[in-house]
């Protein structure tokens, strides 16, 4: 069809026809129409903008065609700014095939009822482990706290599993910095660490995630993420930690494992003493917990104001200076005091030799207690009901752990340190955590549904008291 190419857009009105940038035949014109006219083709014009505005990004960015949803209302135009910035991140990136096959997953523990979808070794490490050979650092994050995976893999000697949660445009914003920490940082990051991804299903990432980055054209020079705001922060999205949790977990290599937090740094050597520690328990040498059953091993944090100390000397001289506490002292006194605090500060242990200095259970007064331990993959996984924002998201595992009866072994001479800085509670602590309500109103449900979960499954006990 030829259309006449002074006339823009038309429309019809009866037996009269009009038309924008021009006349055809026969039309016939009033004063009414023509000013009806000039507002009829500003709309349309609007309405052709703004459909280019839309449908360019996506094709420039291969925007999956499932799972699209539309982005929600903001309030200020920061947020919008802030996505739009991280969501341009992925045209000035290159992107290649990865040449493996890779499939979407469920995430552990909801399985095929979950909402959230995962791909695993999304950038594998270039080191390869077996089964035995090591213990896996099992942790998460953000876009926002990518950075501490360089620390951590200068600091571990064995590999590491990082879960990344990419909603969105955080996409473009984790794939940026992933390119970046393992181009321009430590050589460790390439070696060791294993990025797997996971995002909710109905907001998938805004690019193709098939693909990987090609790191020979990365320029270090300039880091163009620097002052980029994520897509989750932006939006208010809650971070569903137990899912991160358990896909790290789930993708580690060995049979042992760690799972961490991304800012807490192991002290020096401690898997190769851990490995000398299991061949002594195996071998008999270690009574005192090789009949242990089940069992994990405790590693107890604390948080330094300025410097991360490599060994137990240098964290006790830090301790008995005041420069270092146990981790959440002065926020959460019971979450990380553990058994005979005092006596393992005191008793230094032999250097080089790890050891159990305690085995205790998670009984009162210590059911309030969320240690991090080394374990196998076999444990408990986490509730991936219970968001980050809501609190409590590791007290149900650790509940259960309680009610099968594990033995937790506090380890001598191991520990992990917060990134520097002591936290200390704020005046204003209420008001400024206002925000969470809605998110701890929804997990303090979910925790009571799975505590009668729990009830129903081991039956009452005494000894292992909820939170």
């Amino acid at each position: 069809m030829l259309l006449n190419h002074k006339a823009v857009a038309g429309g019809e009105s009866g037996d009269r026809w009009w038309a924008c940038g021009g006349s055809l035949p026969g039309m016939v014109w009033t004063r009414a129409w023509r000013r009806w006219q000039r507002w009829a083709c500003v709309g349309a014009a609007v309405v052709v903008g703004a459909w280019l505005l839309l449908a360019a990004p996506c094709a420039l960015l291969a925007c999956p065609p499932q799972d699209s949803v539309d982005t929600p209302s903001e309030t200020t135009d920061e947020p919008r700014q802030d996505i739009d910035a991280a969501y341009l991140l992925c045209s000035t990136l290159t992107f290649v095939p990865s040449g493996r096959k890779q499939e979407l997953r469920n995430s552990p523990q909801l399985g095929n009822g979950s909402p959230y979808s995962v791909v695993y070794d999304w950038v594998p490490a270039a080191r390869t482990f077996t089964v035995n050979e090591s213990v896996t650092y099992t942790t998460h994050t953000t876009p926002e706290m990518i950075s501490h995976v360089g620390e951590l893999a200068t600091r571990w000697a064995g590999p590491l599993s990082v879960a990344l949660f990419v909603p969105h445009s955080d996409f473009c914003l984790a794939a940026a910095r992933v390119a970046r920490l393992r181009v321009c940082g430590p050589p460790a990051v390439k070696e060791l660490v294993s990025w797997h991804l996971f995002w909710p299903r109905d907001v998938p990432p805004a690019a193709d995630w098939h693909l990987k980055l090609k790191e020979d054209t990365f320029d270090c020079s300039e880091d163009k993420t620097a002052l980029v705001r994520g897509y989750r922060t932006a939006e208010g999205l809650p971070y569903p930690v137990n899912v991160a949790r358990n896909v790290a977990r789930s993708a580690a290599p060995t049979v042992f494992v760690l799972p961490s937090d991304v800012e807490l740094y192991p002290s020096e050597g401690l898997v190769e003493q851990f490995l000398g520690l299991i061949q002594r328990i195996n071998s008999g040498k270690e009574t005192r917990v090789s009949n242990l059953s089940p069992r994990v091993f405790v590693v107890p944090v604390f948080e330094v104001a300025s410097v991360v100390p490599t060994s137990k000397e240098e964290l006790v001289q830090q301790y008995q200076q005041n420069d270092a506490v146990y981790f959440h002292r002065h926020v959460c006194a019971h979450c990380q005091r553990f058994p005979a605090l005092s006596d393992w500060i005191r008793q230094l242990g032999t250097p080089g030799t790890l050891k159990a200095f305690s085995v205790v259970k998670r009984q009162f007064p210590y059911h309030r207690w969320e240690p991090i331990y080394i374990c196998t993959k076999d444990e408990p996984l986490y509730d991936e009901r219970l968001s980050w924002e809501g609190l409590q998201d590791k007290m149900t595992q650790m509940h259960e752990l309680c009610l099968r009866g594990y033995n937790l072994v506090i380890l001598d001479r191991a520990f992990l340190v917060h990134a520097p800085g002591i936290k200390r509670r704020n005046k204003n602590k209420a008001k400024d955590d206002a925000w969470r309500d809605p998110f701890v109103a929804k997990n303090s449900k979910i925790y009571d549904q799975i505590m009668e979960e729990m009830q129903n499954k081991f039956g009452p006990s005494d000894k292992c008291r909820r939170h």
